[in-house]
């Protein structure tokens, strides 16, 4: 056996005294926190109750005219001993995964019970959540925080888009994205609501998407609804197709339909050609076509700027 004599050493405790009275209530307590050691020498520091005045004292007497007192330990770790969990970036931590998770359970509230909302549209009825409509909208978050029809009866009509229009911001809004079939011809639809409820993100990416659907075929209707609501990036998008495909275009019906129905918005789309073809000109071989992919992936990273800059809960395109 070890003849060495045991090490000394320091504990942090905080003791807490209680007087109880007749009831078992405390009528006074004392805290206080101090060190000690555990095995003190003689003449250490003491600890305790002192300088109690009496008048603390006398309510929590006994009938018998004696005192209860609970002393209650604490021992306190030491905050510099304590190990803490490091996270390291990347090690075992995944914010993809995440993200995805939370849009996953996100997604899956959809037709759970804890909706507490409706909105109507075209004879057809909608459930959501109030707290995702307001995250997304600054229209829907005042709607609710005043005192409104909307916010008294927990419903919202709607009454100038369409039941297709409330299905795609509904899709964006569990998923932060665009159904995969997506049609065009809802777009306008769309672009309209996001615009009327404060949802830029949405507007964004109904013009990314229609940016990837553009052909000489459809190219002045998609223009035409870029005129419409102020989609500029969507705007600008039309314009190397066009460039490439000028002679098709002009001849094209749709661009006939367009210039005798919207005469203001075939010239603008016509100015935009001439513009673009004049600085391709000073800065490339005049026979030279303008390069259409260069074009549309500098747009794309516009797309991507507009999202980054708007974005609420939009994890992914």
């Amino acid at each position: 056996m070890s003849s060495s004599t045991p090490r000394e050493y320091t504990v942090r405790a905080e003791y807490r005294f209680y007087f109880i009275d007749e009831s078992g209530i405390a009528r006074f307590s004392n805290v206080n926190v101090g060190d000690f050691k555990v095995k003190p020498q003689k003449g250490s520091h003491s600890w305790g109750l002192r300088n109690i005045p009496k008048a603390k004292v006398q309510p929590c007497l006994r009938q018998d005219g004696s005192l209860q007192i609970v002393c209650q330990i604490e021992l306190l770790p030491e905050v510099n001993r304590l190990r803490t969990l490091e996270l390291v970036p990347g090690n075992g931590i995944d914010s993809n995964a995440v993200s995805k998770s939370y849009l996953n359970n996100i997604d899956a509230m959809r037709d759970d019970e804890s909706v507490d909302c409706k909105i109507m549209c075209q004879g057809r009825e909608f459930e959501a959540h109030k707290f995702l409509l307001c995250s997304h909208s600054q229209v829907f978050k005042a709607m609710f925080k005043h005192d409104t029809i909307e916010r008294q009866e927990s419903k919202i009509n709607i009454t100038d888009t369409t039941a297709k229009a409330i299905e795609h911001m509904l899709h964006y809004l569990y998923s932060s994205k665009l159904s995969e079939t997506f049609p065009y011809e809802d777009a306008a639809d769309v672009i309209q609501l996001a615009d009327k409820y404060d949802m830029e993100p949405l507007k964004i990416l109904v013009q990314r998407r229609l940016a990837d659907q553009l052909n000489v075929s459809n190219l002045c209707d998609i223009f035409h609804i870029a005129h419409l609501h102020n989609a500029d990036q969507l705007m600008e998008s039309c314009i190397p197709v066009a460039v490439i495909n000028s002679t098709t275009l002009i001849e094209s019906d749709e661009f006939k339909s367009l210039k005798k129905h919207y005469p203001e918005v075939a010239n603008q789309l016509l100015e935009k050609v001439v513009t673009y073809k004049g600085e391709s000109n000073r800065t490339s071989n005049p026979y030279t076509p303008p390069n259409k992919r260069l074009r549309l992936t500098d747009l794309n990273r516009s797309f991507n700027a507009g999202l980054n800059a708007h974005n609420r809960f939009v994890f992914q395109p």
